[in-house]
């Protein structure tokens, strides 16, 4: 298997178990309610897209010893720039994630698909960025869709009075995020196993 085949069916073929990982603290604090997940999603979005055509087109001029602060500096730059527009356009998300914005420059998330770029070149690098922060914004997304409107009987903030009988609160909190997060997993390996599996019976 090619580099590029092996980066790109690594995210489309199959879930990445340690991208999973990491992301599952940023996935449960971010999909409580549809806002927070939203505004963490267009946080993710921009700035490992940014990040990581910044660290590309300036790689081979940062020095070895220094790449890993340098990679720090760049990415909190940009959440800090995201960050500063959202408070201008979209304060309810950013009050609604609180210090977990600014947390997610120091979330090894925004160094997994940046650190490659050394080893695998700037096209493919920034290539499996964007697929990386478009693929854990639609799991906040779907997460978010379950949580808020079964958990707090709301949707965008606003209350629908046919769940308030039937909510589950459990949903709300930290519980609630893994539970539905880890169902949102398993959903998702499994369809892809099944393409796996039709894809190697066509090719037998």
């Amino acid at each position: 298997m090619s580099m590029k085949e092996n980066q790109t069916s690594h995210l489309l073929g199959g879930v990445p178990a340690s991208l999973l990982t990491m992301a599952s603290a940023l996935v449960m604090v971010s999909s409580a309610d549809l806002r927070a997940a939203v505004g963490m999603s267009i946080v993710v979005l921009v700035s490992t897209l940014l990040a990581s055509i910044t660290i590309c087109a300036l790689r081979r001029v940062i020095p070895k010893g220094i790449q890993l602060p340098a990679n720090l500096l760049i990415i909190t730059g940009f959440v800090s720039l995201v960050n500063m527009l959202m408070q201008a356009h979209f304060p309810v998300a950013v009050n609604l994630l609180g210090v977990h914005l600014a947390a997610l420059a120091a979330s090894p998330v925004m160094f997994e698909v940046p650190d490659s770029a050394v080893a695998h070149g700037e096209a493919l690098t920034i290539r499996t960025a964007l697929l990386t922060a478009l693929f854990l914004s639609a799991v906040m997304l779907v997460c978010a869709l379950i949580r808020e409107p079964l958990g707090s009987a709301t949707i965008w903030g606003r209350p629908i009075a046919f769940l308030e009988s039937v909510k589950v609160p459990i949903l709300s909190g930290a519980y609630g995020g893994y539970l539905v997060m880890a169902l949102l997993m398993a959903v998702i390996n499994a369809l892809t196993a099944a393409k796996k599996h039709e894809k190697e019976r066509s090719a037998a």
